[in-house]
């Protein structure tokens, strides 16, 4: 998966991956063990962050890409201007110690091989 991605996506492709097991059944071809395993897993995913979170929008970002994540939400936010793409205090900011904070207000969930937060 990639750093970031949206629920509704996954959505998209639970719908396909169903219609392509009916039509996998109804012509008798055996459903591919590793598109049986997605459909649960992102089943799973769904109950344990709730489906109207799911079908409303939740953003996961990988562990890995946390702190970028971070930093680029500080941005977003304004709590930082950017000048010409290179502010200074940019250089000074404990962006762990900020990734950590921002932490509290997200979940941590297992998915895919990866841990994401997430936040509904």
């Amino acid at each position: 998966m990639s750093d970031i991605f949206d629920s509704r996506d996954l959505l998209d492709e639970l719908k396909t991956l169903k219609k392509e097991k009916e039509l996998n059944k109804k012509l008798n071809i055996d459903v591919i063990d590793h598109e049986e395993e997605r459909i649960k897993a992102i089943e799973e995913l769904i109950e344990e962050v709730e489906e109207d979170n799911f079908e409303m929008g939740v953003t996961f970002i990988r562990e890995g890409y946390w702190v970028d994540y971070c930093e680029q939400l500080a941005y977003d936010c304004g709590y930082l201007d950017r000048q010409d793409d290179s502010n200074p205090l940019h250089f000074y900011i404990d962006w762990q110690g900020w990734a950590d904070a921002v932490e509290m207000d997200y979940g941590k969930i297992d998915f895919d091989g990866d841990t994401y937060y997430w936040r509904a």
